[in-house]
């Protein structure tokens, strides 16, 4: 099994370092001969110089001597050289669109590996609180989300919105990535033979929906990219949550679906390296690259948010012994603006508190023969409202007040026997369990953004939610014969202001 890792860490390897060994045949400008191959000479084109120095690839550079004749000469390249960077231009390979994709697949193999051979704690919390908050979720519809960019590859050329190559290419090229997925997929399935997290079969590791979903997410790139990003990001986009209902389903942990979407994304651009030598310039559609008209004056986005969370006040004085503060927190937000300052939104995720229990209160439950334990506590929330911000260059300063709505699940503290024998389960009861309702709460914060380019942001957020948390608890008050007997429930309300700090990665919709 560990040589199946070793195997796994050098494909990822391989995926990072290998899109820097592919040599396309470039025109690049020189001051002295004009438009040139870096392989063959063009020579001079009327004499015309192009004050761009902007690589042009060979392919790209015939695509658009078939759309614009030879008799437009200098006006017509000098506009071409002025637009050459919406083009897939010859760059330092990490930044081309094939060293990006192989950087992101490696990426995700080496933390899905990392997690399921170093850190496997981290699978089960991730399960474990998918569960809590979440614990009756079922919905098949991953089973077919998967196949959704495929299918929509041909549509869109049915419905004349014409892709990159012609339908048989495409075909060879999906074969050629469905038969090295298959390959990969299954060898590691039944070569780690890792138990699903609902304990059905031994075929876990990795995600073979999710890498199937990243594979045609990554094909629907390839062909449609060029067109408009939002054609790439609804692909993956659709990807992304067929790997969170593969979790949300118990069919599948989180290291199963990093690896998946890292196998997808590289045997796609495998198929693509090996169908580029086998069909060479056949087979390819002539298309002009759309160029993007980005509208500054509307700074909308959709967002991941990733951060630390703390309550404000401890809850010790609510449940004596009990204590909940630092957590985490993880949400999508997003926002449609009317102008550069003004805009509405929402914002829908969780917030995660473990729970401690103080010393005291454990060598009590020890005197009793019983050690103490509790789940997080946490919460639900869904906001919506007002967006603010001050525009400066490429950065922005923002704000937002937001109204909504928290609810958290059910919590439980558990005690269990000690010192029972070793072939013996020990016998764990319910010592207190809380029960949240829904509660009104308010939110605001600050951020800062930084736009990298026409379609990704990174944004700093400081937020601060308010709001109080009504609930109901019952406890043991006695056991009778090895049965718990418990009180009649209790209402209660705890303050739950709380704050986090952290970064999100914005898609931006100007």
């Amino acid at each position: 099994m560990k040589l199946n890792y070793l195997i796994l860490l050098l494909v990822s390897c391989i995926f990072v370092i290998s899109g820097k060994a592919q040599n396309n045949n470039n025109i690049v400008y020189n001051p002295t001969l004009g438009l040139q191959s870096q392989n063959n000479s063009f020579g001079f084109i009327n004499n015309k110089i192009i004050e761009d120095n902007s690589p042009i690839s060979t392919h790209d550079f015939k695509n658009y001597l078939k759309y614009k004749s030879f008799e437009s000469e200098y006006n017509d390249l000098v506009y071409y050289s002025q637009t050459i960077d919406t083009l897939d231009t010859k760059k330092k390979w990490h930044k081309t669109d094939t060293g990006v994709s192989l950087i992101v697949a490696g990426t995700l193999i080496g933390v899905g590996t990392y997690i399921q051979v170093a850190n496997g704690s981290f699978k089960y919390d991730v399960r474990d609180e998918i569960n809590r908050y979440l614990p009756e979720f079922h919905d098949p519809i991953d089973d077919y989300m998967q196949y959704i960019p495929y299918a929509a590859v041909f549509a869109l050329d049915w419905a004349g919105i014409e892709s990159k190559h012609k339908s048989l290419r495409k075909v060879t090229t999906i074969s050629t990535a469905i038969a090295l997925n298959l390959i990969i997929i299954q060898g590691l399935k039944y070569g780690v033979a890792e138990p699903r997290p609902d304990g059905s079969s031994n075929n876990s590791f990795p995600s073979g929906h999710t890498a199937t979903a990243f594979m045609g997410a990554h094909i629907f790139h390839k062909e449609y990219g060029h067109k408009s990003p939002f054609y790439s990001i609804g692909a993956y986009v659709l990807a992304s949550m067929t790997g969170v209902f593969r979790q949300l389903n118990n069919r599948h942990w989180i290291s199963d679906v990093f690896v998946g979407a890292g196998v997808g994304i590289g045997v796609t651009e495998l198929a693509y390296f090996l169908n580029d030598k086998w069909w060479d310039e056949k087979g390819v559609n002539e298309y002009v690259p759309t160029e993007r008209i980005v509208n500054n004056g509307k700074p909308s986005f959709l967002g991941l948010k990733v951060g630390y969370a703390s309550l404000i006040d401890l809850t010790d004085d609510n449940e004596p012994g009990i204590t909940s503060k630092s957590g985490f927190k993880v949400s999508v937000e997003g926002a449609y603006f009317f102008n550069k300052y003004v805009g509405v939104g929402g914002e829908i995720g969780f917030q995660s508190f473990p729970n401690s229990v103080n010393d005291d209160v454990k060598q009590e439950f020890i005197g009793y023969g019983y050690d103490i334990k509790a789940q997080s506590s946490g919460d639900r929330m869904y906001y919506a409202g007002g967006y603010f911000q001050y525009p400066f260059g490429k950065n922005a300063i923002g704000s937002r007040l937001l109204l909504g709505a928290i609810s958290g699940p059910n919590t439980k503290v558990y005690i269990t026997e000690r010192n029972t024998p070793e072939d013996t389960q020990p016998n764990e009861l319910i010592y207190a369990e809380y029960d949240p309702s829904t509660s009104i709460s308010w939110a605001t914060g600050f951020n800062y953004r930084r736009v990298l380019n026409d379609n990704l942001a990174l944004r700093l957020f400081f937020d601060y939610n308010i709001g109080d948390s009504e609930y109901s608890v019952k406890y043991i008050e006695y056991i009778d014969n090895g049965t718990p007997v418990y009180s009649p429930s209790i209402k209660k309300v705890a303050k739950y202001d709380s704050y986090s700090i952290g970064m999100s990665v914005d898609i931006m919709l100007w």
